[in-house]
């Protein structure tokens, strides 16, 4: 993963030092659309794959979102980002991770993904290992148990999308319209985050 993180990295850097160059010259808008095009995507792209990832790799992907807000708001280097994402609505790196998942999983379990992912995920309902448990009437989703000690077990979606699943509330977890369901885990992550 870290080659795939330092060709992120890289691409990402590349395209702020171009943004940078043409600061002068452009409308805060288009700044901050050239900054959702050319930096968001390639955070965001495949970004599931960083799930469970350790903290050093995951503060160098989140580096460059604080780069890239710090370029929009014309801050320095010394200001804190926290208040500069906050009033953006832009995500953390890690909950941005979570986000994508929790998004995925919610495809799954209304019909809206494809079957070798839908096959994936498990409601605990109908989890035949867990049929008498409170747990079985909730909207939480089973995590498997993995086969190996290895850490890859973990990061794989079957694992790491219920377990960011499970961790929203039960309320969250019953939207069933995707565009409520989006809506309002973001605003579920804003808050809990900032």
């Amino acid at each position: 993963m870290r080659t795939r993180i330092s060709h992120v990295l890289s691409s990402c850097y590349c395209a702020l030092r171009q943004i940078r160059s043409i600061m002068p010259s452009l409308p805060s808008h288009a700044l901050n659309t050239l900054v959702t095009a050319l930096v968001h995507s390639r955070l965001d792209y495949c970004n599931v794959v960083f799930a469970c990832l350790p903290a050093c790799d995951i503060q160098r992907l989140q580096s460059v979102l604080n780069t890239a807000v710090r370029l929009v708001s014309g801050s320095s280097r010394r200001d804190h980002v926290t208040s500069l994402l906050r009033d953006r609505h832009w995500l953390p790196v890690k909950q941005r991770v979570e986000y994508k998942l929790c998004m995925m999983v919610h495809r799954c379990l209304y019909g809206d993904a494809p079957s070798y992912l839908a096959d994936l995920i498990t409601p605990s309902a109908a989890a035949t290992v867990r049929p008498g448990l409170r747990s079985a009437a909730s909207s939480s989703v089973a995590v498997p148990v993995p086969r190996t000690t290895s850490s890859l077990g973990d990061r794989s979606f079957a694992a790491a999308g219920p377990r960011a699943w499970n961790k929203l509330p039960p309320p969250l977890r019953c939207v069933s319209s995707p565009a409520a369901f989006k809506r309002q885990l973001k605003k579920f992550f804003i808050q809990s985050r900032f």
